[in-house]
């Protein structure tokens, strides 16, 4: 068995003085999964497909943001208590919040913290700096719309369907490949014997030109028997060429399919199965319904419709959601020195609970300042054309994905009766020709044996060569298609990666 490392060497060396590389089946269908682009693409959609299951995922992470900000103002004011008309201000400030939804429905905002410091030159505000901080949370639920997991998770569950049908389709693709193998391996085999048959048929006209001249040369035979054996051999050299040509086709076929350079020179070592197999049609039924991936890939897809159907069924309806809100708020800072009293009175110092900036954090620690609220919302496209038209469609596009499920099992149930006649057909034309073979070389001996004795033709000869070699190219036929067939029905009944030890890895 070639090992991976082998291999790549085995193709580096292509077109550079490279050795003989010796393929068994194993061997080739190694190099062509290897090789193969449209396996090598479909992994990177398998991939690409997973990487969409996180991305759905990712719409109930919750989101920081983090704001900040820094601000001078002039701002003009006809106020008698500032003379010059222009109150000036340095405002500091930064927010953060933690926000999200839950695959519940709940939307929530979990910490939502702003503070704020100003400095002014205002005589009519007691405090500068000031210190103002606002610390809230909220919860809300959708009660119609959106609600529940099976609606909120619809989409990463049709993602992860979607991962699995891709691969289904990887499985789909190297069971294709490796029927490709197996077909163009037996084929090659098959080219290889029939030129070596050719060149048994050419030896016997060359044996028959030889013996007919010598037959000639002691009067036995007239001088017609020499040009009529010249002629066979001539056919038979004809014959040797077209055999060749159809091997290197054959060869550069094969090559193709493995990936590999067409220079490379290969042998094929393993020897097609004559091996009697009885199958049962029922069981290859059974086997074939469970196993195929392309019934497997049409079931993620109906299981994919239906939870779109459920989901845009559900987006047909109003929203209705309720929400409450907890808001805390804290204040605190120096005492502007530019302060003024009104009237005659003296101003009154700053009340005790809001004289330093700690205040502004002790007062939100304590619940000093609390504002909660209860909301309830309700919102209803007048038409709602689009939640209808998505429902629509998607409960057409269920209804598309039955009728292929059924044709899939039809069309599988039509490969899998139509492999096993092909496999009982091949082995009755393997008994057929082996007799015609047997009888072939018997009828040959005995036109020999007239020959040799004067009572029979050249041309009764030759046409015998003829009908032997007819019957081998039969019984070469008889065997590939018998081991094709083989290879057909593990792939109808979805066995052929399982046969071969093949597991497909999505990198």
């Amino acid at each position: 068995m070639i090992t991976k490392t082998l291999l790549l060497m085995l193709i580096a060396m292509a077109g550079k003085g490279d050795p003989l590389l010796n393929l068994s089946l194993s061997d080739s269908i190694l190099i062509a999964l290897e090789n193969n682009t449209d396996i090598q693409i479909q992994r990177r959609s398998v991939e690409a497909s997973q990487a969409e299951v996180t991305t759905r995922k990712g719409s109930f992470d919750p989101v920081l943001s983090i704001n900040s900000f820094y601000a001078e103002s002039e701002v003009p004011t006809s106020s008698t208590f500032v003379p010059d008309g222009v109150v000036n201000e340095k405002q500091l400030g930064a927010s953060a919040k933690v926000e999200g939804k839950l695959p519940t429905g709940t939307f929530y905002n979990l910490l939502t913290f702003s503070t704020s410091r100003v400095k002014t030159d205002s005589s009519i505000v007691d405090l500068s700096p000031s210190w103002s901080n606002t610390l809230g949370f909220s919860l809300g639920q959708n009660l119609l719309r959106g609600f529940g997991l099976e609606v909120n998770r619809a989409l990463i569950i049709t993602a992860e369907r979607s991962s699995q049908i891709a691969e289904k389709e990887l499985d789909i693709i190297a069971s294709n490949v490796l029927l490709d193998v197996e077909r163009h391996y037996w084929l090659l085999v098959a080219a290889k014997k029939n030129l070596e048959l050719e060149k048994k048929g050419l030896e016997l006209a060359l044996d028959l030109q030889a013996r007919n001249e010598i037959r000639i040369e002691v009067g036995v035979l007239p001088p017609i028997a020499a040009t009529q054996a010249k002629s066979e051999v001539a056919a038979k050299e004809i014959d040797l060429i077209r055999a060749e040509n159809e091997l290197s086709s054959a060869e550069d076929n094969f090559k193709n399919i493995l990936g590999i350079n067409l220079s490379q020179r290969i042998e094929v070592t393993d020897e097609p199965t004559t091996e009697v197999y009885k199958y049962d049609e029922q069981s290859s039924l059974d086997k074939a319904y469970e196993l195929r991936p392309e019934i497997g890939k049409v079931k993620l897809d109906i299981e994919n419709k239906k939870t779109l159907k459920r989901y845009y069924s559900n987006q047909r309806l109003p929203s209705l959601t309720i929400e409450g809100n907890l808001e805390l708020k804290g204040l605190g800072g120096d005492e502007n020195p530019k302060r003024q009293s009104f009237g005659n009175e003296k101003s009154k110092p700053i009340p005790p609970q809001f004289d330093s900036r700690e205040d502004a954090y002790k007062q939100i620690w304590d619940a000093d300042f609390a504002t909660w609220q209860v909301l309830g919302k309700f919102s209803f496209p007048l038409f709602n054309k689009t939640a209808r038209g998505e429902h629509l469609k998607a409960s057409a596009e269920l209804q598309m994905a039955a009728i292929t499920l059924k044709r899939t099992w039809d069309n599988i149930a039509l490969e899998v009766r139509s492999t096993i006649r092909g496999i009982e057909s091949a082995l009755k034309a393997i008994d057929a020709a082996r007799a015609s073979v047997e009888l072939a070389e018997e009828v040959l001996s005995n036109e020999q044996e007239k020959l040799n004795v004067g009572i029979g033709t050249t041309r009764e000869v030759m046409e015998a060569q003829r009908d032997l070699i007819d019957a081998g190219t039969r019984e070469i036929k008889a065997i590939t298609s018998y081991n094709i067939y083989l290879a057909e029905l593990k792939s109808a009944t979805g066995t052929l990666l399982q046969s071969n030890n093949v597991e497909i890895e999505e990198h």
